[in-house]
């Protein structure tokens, strides 16, 4: 199985998954990334502030970015 790494970044800083995880494919990994996303929100709402200049970048074995997922793609808005 293959083994995708969850990298958090914007710009300037990088919060970099040492271990990954083994997925079976690129769509289960990209389930994992919007799940991230949507924790890391979480937690930082519950906090009182929403920084959302950060993506999610899934990289393969080989260290390619396969996948990116901007922190505000991962939800809706309703007012």
């Amino acid at each position: 199985m293959p083994r995708f790494y969850f990298h958090l970044r914007d710009h300037t800083d990088s919060v970099i998954d040492p271990e990954g995880q083994e997925l079976p494919d690129l769509q289960a990994a990209e389930r994992v990334a919007l799940e991230a996303a949507r924790d890391t929100l979480s937690q930082e709402m519950k906090g009182g502030f929403l920084d959302l200049r950060y993506r999610i970048e899934v990289e393969d074995e080989a260290g390619t970015v396969i996948y990116s997922l901007q922190l505000k793609d991962s939800f809706a808005v309703r007012e």
